[in-house]
Formats: C-alpha cells, structure tokens, sequence
C-alpha cells in the first residue's frame, strides 16, 4: 500500500490575500507546512494539489524549489484534482489538509493509518482535534466513487458524500482524548489576526517550529491564552461548515 500526502492549495483567498505565501521567520507558510510534512514523508510523497489557474503558478515555484511533486488540475473540483493526483502518483491511501494548517498534526498520522488499516475505513477523521492539527486519511479508491455520485464541479466540502452514504462508505473517527481537545483553538490562516497567532508561535519556538509535537503546541497554548486570544473570535468556518451541511442536507431529505 503506497501512502501519499496531498496538501489542497490555491492562491484564491480573498480574506487574506495571497496567505500561502505569506512569511514567517522568513519563510513562505507553505514552506513551513512542507518541512513538518517531510518529517512523515519522503519528497517523492508529498504533492501539491493545486490549480491550472495561472494564479498558482507560485505554488509550483515553491514545490520544485522544495524538491516535492506539484499536481494542477481542475480549479473547483477538490475532488476531481485529489483522486487524479492521488492516481499520478500511486498513492493508495492519501493524507489530506489544506495548505493554511502549517502545524498539522504529523505525530497522529501513524494513529490514524492504522485505524484505517484496521478497520477497512474508506475515510478517518481526527476533527475531535484542535483545528489545523486534525487530518483526513481518504483511499484513493472511496474519491473515485465520489466521482461516480457527485453533480456538482463544486467540490470543496467533500465530506459529505461520505456521511451521506454509508452504505457506500465506512467512516471511523478518532477518538480524541480530553487533553487533546481544544475546540477554542485556531490553528489555521484565514485571516490576520489567524496571522499574528502563528507568527506568536513561530517568534516563542523560533526555526525549529515545525518540528514541535502536537503535544507541545497545546500545551504552550494552554500557558500563554494571550496567544489563544489573538484569533479565538473567530470562526472555525471549515469543520462547522462541513457538520453544519452534512445536518442540513440529511434533515431536508426526511
């Protein structure tokens, strides 16, 4: 079984424009996503899954600098471009997360691969997780059926195809323990206070950020809630979008 990881890129925000490119310590928030990524996976493993929008064409700069792969392909179509990147590079199983999270949670993937091996999971989730530390372990096989329901190219929130089929999908969570949950936590680039907050964090543990455990993150969050201040307010648009559409959508149907 060949383990892949696709980080979802764009250079399309509009709440804080050009975010992925943003630097820290002198240092793109993408670079840094991929040195923690590297500390999992070889070079040959991890790809960027962007756009063939000419926009992005800084990403593929930064991927051949960083010596990792690049996949462009459809601009909306989330779904589309990860199973045909997943399938460019042969990867059976992929890790996935946005390219806004530079401090994910690598110390769980070993946990959430071998919930996956062990129980023939389609999708894991960890969203239990403080968010930007949480990741989905998807097979490549499960996003080519998603292709065979789907109706829409808009496939940003692909979760829920997965809840809304369970007789296609078989879905496994991770259980969190309490001292990993942390639902006031922000760990993810969609505004500038979002920026202050990791340029906190990187300034405290300086260029060996990435190299800090989930573990330790939480726990200087939890000594410093100025830190966690920053950007508390707001909202983890993300997860409760891919919950909140999950309910609507299955209430409308009953």
């Amino acid at each position: 079984m060949k383990i892949g990881f696709l980080i979802t890129a764009r250079m399309k925000s509009t709440r804080l424009k050009k975010k992925l490119t943003l630097k820290i310590l002198d240092r793109e928030i993408i670079a840094w996503m991929i040195d923690r990524a590297k500390l999992f996976f070889k070079d040959s493993e991890i790809v960027i899954a962007t756009s063939n929008n000419p926009q992005d064409d800084v990403l593929e700069v930064i991927a051949k600098r960083e010596k990792i792969k690049i996949f462009r392909g459809h601009e909306d179509d989330v779904v589309l471009r990860l199973y045909n990147a997943a399938k460019e590079n042969g990867f059976d199983v992929f890790i996935n997360i946005t390219a806004d999270c530079p401090l994910f949670g690598f110390d769980y993937l070993d946990k959430l691969l071998r919930i996956m091996i062990d129980n023939d999971a389609d999708l894991v989730t960890s969203l239990d997780l403080p968010h930007g530390i949480f990741t989905y372990v998807v097979k490549t096989d499960a996003f080519k059926k998603i292709i065979e329901l789907k109706k829409t190219e808009n496939t940003e929130v692909w979760g829920d195809y997965f809840y809304k089929n369970p007789n296609i999908f078989k879905v496994v969570k991770y259980k969190a323990n309490q001292n990993e949950i942390r639902p006031e936590f922000r760990l993810t680039l969609d505004y500038i206070e979002d920026f202050y907050f990791f340029k906190a964090i990187y300034n405290y543990f300086g260029k060996e950020t990435h190299k800090i455990s989930s573990k330790e993150i939480i726990k200087y969050l939890d000594e410093h809630p100025e830190i966690v201040s920053i950007n508390k307010d707001l909202k983890n648009s993300y997860t409760k979008r891919w919950e909140s559409q999950r309910v609507s959508k299955i209430e409308k149907q009953e």
